[in-house]
């Protein structure tokens, strides 16, 4: 019964019979599809290697047509036109060589081209045609031209012999003239040397005779200097007069006004009744006044600047101002260094503004630099006023010398044009006279080197330091009221014994 039992073994050998059955089954079949994978892989070998075959050809012809386009590119560019690509770089060459003739394809473009081609044969063979008939033409003219040359050139061989015999004849005439002339020359400066002679001779007369007249007419200017002072001839008239005059306040009326179109804050210099005629100097002079009121067509309030107590201004008292005119500008010139007030400053400004003030002018001037300003005197220039010149002795340096010696040589020469043109010399203090400026600076300053107006005094040991309390009528008062009646009382510095 224990026989009978399968045992391990049995079920081992069962195990490998099966293992064999399926090992074989599957080797069967794995055959099978070994060879039907075979077929397929040598059928699609086969298809590869037409395939391969079919794509070198068509590679082999793409690079022939590339080769015939000239543009051999990798890439065609069918999708990406680009100028990298075949199709690309082909239609920039048609486009930029064809231009207005370029079409969509090679073909075509060839073809407008080749048509334009043949039209330019065409026109070029026409050209030539007519440049043959035009060679034909110059070649005819050119002939005529020959003629006519030949013809010019016997005429110029011709002429040029009848040149040559000429300037043989000429030449000979020309010999001869140039020993005329030589003997001229020579002539010529014989005479030039006597010339020569004659005005050297003529040139010592000359200066003789210029060195006597300006020895004359130094003569003439001192005698008629001379003459000037004693006579003090002056054609000048009174502008006006003292209408009244108010002592009490300073103030005078004038028989001048608007209808003489006489201007505000104009000065004049009043007169004495008895004077010996205007305009001669400053000794008939008593006063000066500026107007400050047009009061009517002839009548203007004035403000005395300045008078003299022993000569006191009055009614029916002339008055004289250089600088204006009924109606008309006056024009003056100035040479020489303005100083009005003596602070050593040049007050040319301050001049030019008192003459523009009274509506006339200086048109006419020699600066403290020796700068000559203006056109020249003339009939209209009233006078010439001579300021100070400039100490040549006083300079320092070279320099200021030699400006000065200028300015002395500018001052010479308006002083001699307004001898000749008649024009009145006066110096500036006159002139600040007769138009009645009065200085305005009053200020000393130590060690500016002007000299102080307040004399230099010391305490006299006589005078008696106490006063009395009284003051003079002078002082206390205007010096035009009346002066008041004496207490009497005598300073005892005097040896009054206060009878």
């Amino acid at each position: 019964m224990a026989a009978s039992k399968p045992t391990a073994v049995h079920f081992s050998l069962i195990f490998f019979v099966m293992l064999t059955l399926i090992f074989g089954v599957m080797a069967y079949l794995n055959q099978k599809d070994l060879g039907e994978a075979n077929a397929k892989l040598s059928q699609a070998e086969q298809t590869a290697r037409t395939s391969d075959s079919t794509v070198r050809k068509l590679d082999e012809e793409l690079q022939a047509l590339k080769k015939l386009i000239g543009n051999e590119q990798e890439e065609i560019g069918l999708d990406n036109k680009t100028p990298n690509t075949v199709i690309g770089a082909t239609e920039i060459d048609i486009k930029n060589h064809a231009g207005v003739l370029a079409e969509g394809t090679i073909k075509n473009t060839l073809l407008k081209l080749s048509g334009q081609l043949d039209q330019t044969k065409n026109q070029l063979a026409q050209e030539q045609a007519d440049k043959n008939k035009l060679e034909a033409q110059y070649l005819a003219l050119k002939g005529q031209l020959d003629k006519v040359v030949d013809q010019h050139r016997t005429a110029r061989e011709g002429a040029e012999k009848d040149l040559a015999d000429t300037q043989k004849v000429k030449e000979e005439e020309v010999s001869a003239k140039d020993q005329q002339i030589a003997a001229l020359q020579k002539e010529n400066e014989e005479i030039l040397i006597e010339l020569d002679q004659l005005r050297e001779t003529d040139a010592r007369k000359i200066k003789d005779l210029e060195n006597k007249n300006n020895t004359y007419a130094s003569l003439i200017d001192t005698l008629r200097s001379r003459l000037t002072e004693v006579q003090k001839v002056s054609f000048e008239k009174p502008d006006g007069e003292i209408r009244t005059i108010d002592n009490s306040t300073g103030v005078v009326w004038i028989n001048l006004g608007e209808a003489d179109r006489l201007p505000k804050r104009m000065n004049f210099s009043v007169y004495r009744k008895a004077h010996q005629g205007i305009g001669r100097g400053e000794e008939d002079i008593i006063g000066a006044i500026e107007v400050t009121k047009i009061l009517g067509p002839h009548l203007s309030e004035a403000r005395i600047v300045s008078d003299d107590i022993y000569q006191p201004i009055s009614p029916g008292d002339p008055i004289y101002t250089p600088l204006w005119g009924v109606g008309r500008p006056e024009t003056f010139a100035v040479s020489g260094i303005i100083d009005l007030d003596g602070d050593g400053k040049s007050d040319m400004d301050l001049l030019n503004r008192i003459v523009e003030n009274a509506n006339a002018k200086i048109d006419n001037i020699v600066t403290e630099n020796g700068e000559r300003i203006g056109n020249g005197l003339t009939v209209h220039t009233k006078f010439l006023v001579i300021g100070e010149s400039p100490d040549v002795d006083a300079a320092k340096t070279d320099e200021q010398r030699d400006k000065m010696q200028q300015v002395l040589s500018k001052m010479k020469e308006i002083r001699e044009e307004a001898r000749l043109k008649a024009v009145r010399v006066i110096g500036i203090n006159d002139f600040l006279s007769y138009i009645g400026y009065k200085p305005q600076r009053r200020l000393y300053t130590p060690g500016s080197g002007i000299a102080s107006p307040i004399k230099a005094g010391a305490r006299q040991t006589g005078v008696n330091a106490v006063s009395s309390g009284q003051v003079s009528g002078v002082y206390s008062r205007g010096k035009r009221l009346k002066q008041q009646t004496s207490s009497g009382q005598t300073s005892k510095v005097f040896g009054g014994s206060g009878k």
